[in-house]
């Protein structure tokens, strides 16, 4: 299939992640992908994962996967460490591959898990650029092109999307040319959040996140109640009025998205609670 030795020349990996919403905040809920050697399907990977929080509910309509359906699958971490055994640094594609490289990226931040330096490619870009059509959504292009239907909305489903795409390009252009289209000028390691300046009144949260320490904070609401809080720490990034912290809520017993411009204080608890997230039906 591919004419001349390129990136893709030894084999690549296609892949597409469910999520419960946008990146860096979302957690996968599913990762599904094939692996292809010599033009063909070769080997395939696909997971359910436990995002640690409730699934929501306009999330659950799009791709189907409830709380009920994660209660018992593994955490980011564990799927993640398959996930790249698995595929062996090889190359990446995927229908708008960056969205899948920072949900993936930004999982492996969380647990601190190191990125390979993966190339990525992407069949989106190819499309509008190559196919002149009115949408390149995938579920769009498998409509319009003809191609095999099937379920869409769960990883591995639409990764074999992307692959029936991938082909018809194959078929249709230059491969030369479909390969640069495809590539993207940032690799999976690119991906993930750059580090955030907190203050110095809120590096106590930075502090327990790196060594798993729970925190006692007030914390001010929407509608600007103070409410005390017992939180872990775990991940930070840059949101676009605020910097933003995932923790897990003691009381509540899951992780949760905090505006660090609305913590009053917080502040290193005597005894660290030993704290888990809980699974929900």
């Amino acid at each position: 299939m591919m004419h001349r030795k390129n990136a893709l020349s030894e084999g690549f990996i296609i892949y597409d992640t469910e999520t419960t919403g946008m990146p860096p905040g979302a957690r996968l809920v599913e990762i599904g992908a094939l692996k292809i050697k010599d033009g063909e399907v070769v080997d395939q990977f696909e997971s359910l994962v436990w995002p640690e929080c409730p699934i929501p509910e306009n999330v659950i309509r799009i791709h189907g996967i409830d709380n009920h359906a994660v209660r018992n699958a593994p955490t980011a971490d564990q799927v993640l460490h398959d996930f790249f055994s698995w595929a062996n640094g090889l190359p990446l594609m995927g229908h708008n591959i960056s969205f899948d490289a920072s949900m993936v990226a930004c999982e492996a931040q969380r647990y601190q898990m190191p990125l390979p330096s993966s190339p990525l490619f992407c069949t989106l870009k190819a499309a509008r650029k190559l196919l002149r059509l009115e949408s390149h959504a995938l579920q769009s292009l498998v409509d319009e092109l003809n191609l095999p239907p099937s379920t869409h909305h769960r990883a591995v489903e639409d990764a074999r999307h992307t692959w029936h795409v991938f082909q018809h390009m194959m078929e249709q252009f230059d491969p030369e040319e479909v390969f640069t289209a495809m590539a993207q000028a940032k690799n999976l390691s690119d991906h993930g959040v750059q580090p955030t300046r907190i203050s110095p009144s809120k590096q106590a949260l930075q502090e327990a996140a790196m060594r798993g320490h729970s925190v006692e904070m007030q914390y001010k609401l929407s509608n600007g109640t103070l409410v005390p809080l017992s939180v872990t720490p775990r991940f930070f990034w840059s949101g676009k009025s605020s910097i933003m912290m995932e923790a897990l809520c003691h009381r509540a017993l899951h992780y949760k998205t905090y505006r660090l411009d609305r913590v009053q204080s917080a502040q290193f608890t005597e005894i660290s609670k030993k704290c888990v997230p809980k699974r929900t039906e």
